[in-house]
């Protein structure tokens, strides 16, 4: 068995399945972090948070560094010694444009141990990009990329810039993973959207398409998110406002500050899954309603649009209103096209996404010594 450290300037909940597989396959994954989220899992793995060291706040105070944690590094011997102290066999740091990461990444090659980078970008990047440039350089030095993104292009095509693509995967138990796959589809259908209240994640636009569908289309849907601050309550009241105005105000309702730990009770109380957020990097709570047995319609520029199958019934332009509405429509235009879109996407998801796939892809790391 095997011992693997994430070194992550923040633990994200994406990365729970991860840690639930490496676990019930007996190996042992630890993280560090540099800043802890209220509203993260912490479940399974209790990441160990660091202080700022003093050559990182030196830094920030001359303005080399930021001082925000996220941009902050440890003190440089105490994170020597902690990765000593955990022996790992894989170090697997979130880029390297953050100091952390940059630190964790040196240590890891001078103590001699398999580094691997973890990004979320392109499969196979355009030529000479950034993104391209940085993999390429770093595969000769024998250092690997994963990307949680799904390889949209020719598996095996010629790409100095291509990483291996290493899905998220199911956030749920085998059990509830099996049971969820045949529970009963509700009619008229329950539609959810999970995200922040802020204003590039698309509520607006996904209400303006409702309006747009009310008439001959029937739904309910609700908005989950954190309710944190001021500004988060007057996103939603504006929300409720905009609804009222659209004449669907009976059909909306809000959802906030549900625990991790409880949303898979939330997503499958709901049908259709809608995500209307531009240029997300990699969202996970698409991948999470999917696996909870909904029908998943996306943003066709998300960085997760390849965890659901092919093809246009699937996705929509977030700048479009008119487009959203056309594919809600699509999608609900009968009891039979809803369960079809619900088996397909959790087909695709099993096809791509499955524990031992995933598995397979974290030990190939360990298979693989460092040059």
């Amino acid at each position: 068995m095997a011992s693997y450290l994430f070194c992550l300037p923040r633990y994200h909940t994406n990365a729970v399945p991860w840690m639930r597989i490496l676990t019930a396959a007996g190996h042992k994954p630890s993280v560090d972090v540099m800043a802890l989220g209220p509203t993260e899992n912490y479940e399974l793995i209790q990441p160990v948070r660091h202080d700022s060291g003093r050559l990182s706040r030196f830094m920030g105070a001359i303005g080399i560094g930021k001082k925000r944690e996220l941009q902050s590094f440890p003190g440089v011997r105490a994170y020597w010694r902690h990765m000593q102290t955990i022996d790992p066999d894989v170090v697997i740091v979130r880029g390297i444009t953050r100091w952390f990461c940059r630190l964790a990444a040196l240590f890891a090659v001078l103590q001699g141990r398999r580094l691997v980078i973890y990004d979320q970008e392109d499969v196979a990047p355009a030529k000479w990009s950034g993104t391209w440039l940085r993999r390429a350089l770093l595969k000769r030095l024998g250092i690997p990329h994963f990307t949680s993104r799904v390889d949209l292009t020719r598996e095996g095509e010629a790409n100095a810039g291509r990483a291996v693509s290493l899905p998220f995967g199911s956030p749920l138990g085998e059990e509830e993973t099996r049971a969820f796959a045949t529970r009963p589809l509700a009619w008229p259908p329950r539609l959810l959207m999970v995200a922040k209240y802020r204003d590039r994640k698309g509520h607006a636009l996904l209400l303006a398409a409702l309006g747009k569908t009310a008439a001959k289309t029937p739904f309910t849907i609700s908005f989950c998110g954190e309710e944190a601050s001021d500004a988060d309550t007057r996103f939603r009241n504006a929300l409720e406002n905009q609804a009222a105005d659209l004449g669907i105000s009976e059909r909306v309702s809000f959802l906030k500050n549900i625990p991790h730990s409880q949303m898979a009770d939330v997503y499958s109380g709901h049908d259709l899954f809608i995500l209307p957020s531009r240029n997300e990097p990699a969202a996970v709570s698409p991948v999470e309603a999917a696996w909870a047995g909904c029908a998943v319609l996306i943003s066709r520029d998300s960085g997760t649009r390849g965890y659901l199958p092919p093809g246009d019934e699937y996705h929509f332009d977030p700048e479009s209103s008119d487009d959203m509405a056309r594919a809600i429509r699509a999608i609900l235009s009968g009891p039979e096209q809803l369960a079809h879109a619900r088996a397909q996407c959790r087909a695709h998801l099993e096809d791509i996404g499955s524990s031992e796939t995933i598995l397979k892809k974290f030990e190939s790391f360990i298979a693989s010594k460092p040059r």
